[in-house]
């Protein structure tokens, strides 16, 4: 399941807010991939699959909806909450810049397409697709009743009314998952698959792929040592921030220094078989982890179960 993580800049300090569940869609269901295939991972059996989070999107939208109507927004009743939303930025010109991050189990090793990687740098098209679909204008008392994500001497109250704890959204959130706000409770997925990355990361099979890609792309120009250092791009960092502060039509979007270098990228990997390398790997140690800690992944599935049955029977009662 992917997230979006919007990150906030205020007064020099750069922060990662809260945000809300926001899974991009998948290419094909993990569960019914042979386990070959570099998008199969053991850990996904227990993940929240795109069908789980369109109903709970929806669900959350329509309660997040009817809390906005009793806080005075009857002008949200027309609301279309299928496609689920976007989770709602901060409106421009309040003190706060915002920037959105795209966490995708879709990079996990890295850009693998040349051509993508051509025309979407180290961002998968999905995110770029979502980029630039027309977004939702939020006015400041909007979103923070949305979010309750405060800054500063923000209001706390709206109308006269106050705003739930994480806003309406927040307050939908734990109508669904019990009176728990799945963002305060530890995801096992995603801790283990994040503690999966990094053992495997040390493996020498992944080592061996490592220096083996390093190798053809120092042979294409590039000096680094890993697919990590080549997505975190240091070198481009002065040619991205000039972008961005430009103001152009495509600020936001990849450079061109980004696209070369994520295209080098994808060609080495392909050339060295890297992605079918580190995938053994990860898989190897997935299996292990999903041994030691079936009981809490079985926990966690049980929640996400019994939250899409909370979020079905909201839908099927309005």
């Amino acid at each position: 399941m992917r997230r979006s993580l919007p990150l906030v800049l205020l007064a020099a300090c750069l922060a990662l807010t809260a945000c809300g569940p926001g899974p991009g869609p998948r290419a094909a269901d993990p569960r019914s991939l042979p386990s070959g295939d570099p998008r199969y991972r053991p850990l996904d059996a227990y993940d929240t699959t795109d069908a789980e989070a369109a109903v709970l999107g929806e669900a959350r939208w329509t309660l997040a909806k009817e809390c906005m109507r009793g806080l005075g927004f009857d002008s949200l009743r027309g609301l279309k909450v299928r496609p689920v939303p976007p989770w709602p930025h901060r409106p421009a010109g309040t003190g706060v810049l915002t920037l959105e991050v795209v966490v995708s189990d879709e990079f996990r090793y890295g850009v693998q397409d040349p051509e993508q990687a051509a025309a979407h740098g180290y961002r998968s098209p999905a995110a770029e697709g979502a980029r630039h679909r027309p977004r939702r204008q939020w006015t400041l008392p909007e979103y923070l009743a949305l979010t309750g994500d405060f800054v500063g001497d923000d209001p706390r109250t709206v109308h006269g009314h106050p705003i739930p704890a994480r806003g309406c959204l927040g307050q939908a959130e734990r109508r669904l998952h019990g009176g728990v706000d799945p963002r305060d409770r530890t995801d096992p997925v995603r801790t283990l698959s994040d503690q999966a990355l990094r053992e495997a990361r040390r493996d020498p099979a992944w080592k061996s792929a490592d220096r083996a890609w390093s190798a053809c792309m120092r042979a294409a120009g590039y000096g680094y040592a890993t697919p990590q250092d080549a997505q975190e791009g240091r070198d481009r960092r002065e040619a991205e921030l000039k972008q961005r502060l430009s103001g152009g039509p495509d600020a936001d979007g990849p450079t061109g220094q980004e696209k070369r270098a994520a295209t080098a990228d994808a060609r080495c990997k392909q050339r060295t078989g890297y992605v079918r390398a580190v995938h053994a790997v990860d898989v190897r140690v997935q299996t292990r982890l999903v041994a030691d800690h079936r009981g809490e992944l079985e926990e966690q599935r049980a929640r996400v179960r019994e939250a899409v049955r909370t979020a079905r029977a909201v839908l099927e009662s309005r």
